[in-house]
């Protein structure tokens, strides 16, 4: 089902093994600013603004509810890297320049280990991690319609919509972390942590596009076209359609894309 197809198609990897292709151009400390500016922003435009539309505001989460939706999200980000490394190792990435070999063990790596501590978060919560599953062949085909392990543009162009989503889905989870007051202090900085981590990926896989395959794409998002969630917000007094801020998504729009993909 080619779910994707439709719209147009760094944690820059500290620990990379290749030193001559060091993704650090994007710096942490500047995602992790532009995060606590735009929880700011939004912070103030629940005070401020007129009440913001319904689809807007999406689904609302509890903290657990939260913790739940993001573990669903990181175990399939997880095993998308798994199908990826299995891919280089033998597969149709097998060729792939070593830079994004690098790239995606590395990624893989952080998502591993974002699901562990969130499961970590979510059973202090009184939650049950095992309760969350994906299948075991999720249908990654459903994101171009063809399988994005085959060949390097394909995996690159999938998985920069992949983390894009992730990035939007955690920025989507704000206003709900927000209004859940001291209960939802701990969860927004954790999921404030990891989203500066999906951003960098996200960053890193556009990067990985412009230079080995000469595709017209910056480390950042441009334009609509170039992501598969609503990124032209109305309603608020942020200027989402500008380079200078990037949108969100709602846990309902997240999990309809995703759906198809969860459906082996």
């Amino acid at each position: 089902m080619k779910i994707f197809s439709t719209l147009t198609a760094q944690q820059a990897t500290e620990n990379m093994h290749s030193k001559s292709f060091n993704l650090r151009l994007i710096r942490p400390i500047a995602t992790a600013v532009q995060a606590v500016v735009l929880v700011s922003l939004i912070f103030l435009s629940v005070l401020i603004a007129p009440a913001a539309p319904a689809y807007a505001q999406g689904a609302v989460l509890t903290p657990r509810q939260v913790v739940e939706y993001a573990l669903t999200l990181e175990k399939l980000e997880a095993d998308f890297y798994v199908k990826a490394i299995a891919s280089t190792q033998n597969g149709g990435l097998a060729n792939a320049p070593q830079p994004a070999k690098n790239a995606i063990a590395s990624y893989g790596q952080d998502e591993a280990q974002h699901v562990v501590d969130l499961s970590a978060v979510l059973t202090a919560l009184g939650g049950n991690p095992d309760a969350i599953t994906i299948p075991a062949n999720p249908n990654y085909n459903a994101i171009l319609g063809r399988n994005p392990f085959t060949n390097l543009a394909d995996f690159l162009l999938a998985g920069q919509y992949v983390e894009d989503l992730g990035v939007a889905a955690y920025k989507g989870q704000v206003q709900n972390l927000l209004a859940a007051g001291e209960a939802g202090k701990t969860v927004l900085a954790g999921a404030l942590e990891i989203h500066t981590v999906e951003a960098r990926h996200a960053a890193g896989f556009r990067y990985l596009r412009q230079t080995l395959l000469n595709a017209d794409i910056r480390p950042w998002i441009r334009n609509q076209n170039e992501v598969i969630y609503n990124e032209n917000r109305t309603g608020f007094p942020i200027p989402f359609s500008g380079e200078a801020f990037d949108g969100f998504a709602t846990s309902d729009e997240v999990l309809a894309l995703v759906a198809p993909i969860l459906r082996p």
